[in-house]
């Protein structure tokens, strides 16, 4: 079953909660007892809003409550917005962190630049020269 992500509940004080992985193209958040993330408060729409994974595994968060809107890292959105790793989510009170799968978050790569090879390379013959020169001070005595 593919994964397409997760969503992590964040819980009142600030602490990981509940952790949903996302294993369909689309996650929806309400009241009813067919939604995906069920929330029983009675200012929760039916259907509040729902994620849709699209077709370049993009995840899209779509608000479906005018009453209440959904809130995206603490704004109101109006239109379909893409998810980045991180977004947190909010409806009403209770919030949650989109989180896309490790093996598609891009991982950072430190490249050496050629200053680090220099000091490389002076190390190396710093070394170098302390193991000749003791040797030779081992050879004279």
């Amino acid at each position: 079953m593919p994964r397409y992500g997760k969503i992590v509940v964040i819980k009142r004080n600030g602490t990981d909660g509940i952790v949903f992985p996302l294993t369909s193209t689309s996650c929806l958040f309400g009241r009813k007892t067919e939604c995906d993330i069920r929330m029983r408060l009675p200012w929760v729409s039916n259907e509040h809003c729902k994620i849709e994974i699209n077709e370049n595994k993009e995840a899209i968060l779509i608000n479906l409550s005018t009453v209440n809107p959904t809130q995206l890292n603490g704004a109101c959105f109006e239109q379909p917005v893409p998810l980045k790793h991180g977004d947190v989510l909010t409806i009403i009170d209770r919030s949650f962190r989109f989180e896309y799968p490790l093996e598609s978050t891009p991982k950072k790569r430190r490249s050496k630049s050629p200053k680090d090879e220099t000091l490389q390379q002076v190390a190396e013959v710093e070394l170098l020269h302390k193991q000749t020169s003791g040797s030779k001070s081992l050879d004279a005595s």
